[in-house]
């Protein structure tokens, strides 16, 4: 009986070489430029999505991410979303890609946002999706306070 399972085993390995490509062959090898592709994204936290204020940006992000993204799970039960920077560079709204690049940038650069000339409160609080009264007060100060180019403000609160 052994006999025969071993023969079979080694029937079984014999024909699956002959229809199975090589592995590691040349031709069946990702180009270096595909992987460099796979490498060039962003993990995005569901949370911090669901967290965002700003429900018209939040349920398109969301649509998003669904239709372009990648839902993983890290090995503390965290959910994320992939999303390559190609995905990103093919969204035609222009003001919708910037929020967007912004948005899944590294979660320290969305914690500040250094002031451009031309900015306003306004504008600022509406980038990241919080209210101008979160914003000011992020930044001990009233939505009446003068903002100067190259000053530093907080988006986020400091356990974000």
């Amino acid at each position: 009986m052994k006999v025969y399972i071993l023969m079979w085993s080694v029937i079984a390995l014999l024909l699956g070489g002959l229809f199975c490509s090589e592995v590691g062959s040349s031709e069946n090898a990702p180009e270096q430029d595909e992987l460099a592709k796979i490498d060039s994204g962003f993990f995005v936290s569901r949370n911090d999505v669901y967290g965002l204020q700003d429900q018209p940006f939040k349920e398109k992000l969301l649509l998003f991410l669904t239709e372009y993204g990648i839902l993983t799970k890290s090995s503390k039960g965290l959910i994320y979303y992939y999303i390559s920077e190609d995905a990103i560079a093919q969204i035609e709204d222009l003001e919708f890609r910037g929020r967007v690049s912004v948005f899944v940038a590294e979660p320290e650069q969305r914690k500040v946002h250094i002031v451009k000339h031309g900015d306003s409160l306004w504008d600022i609080a509406t980038k990241y999706g919080i209210s101008v009264a979160e914003l000011a007060h992020l930044n001990n100060m009233t939505s009446a306070d003068p903002i100067y180019p190259g000053q530093r403000l907080r988006v986020a609160p400091e356990g974000d």
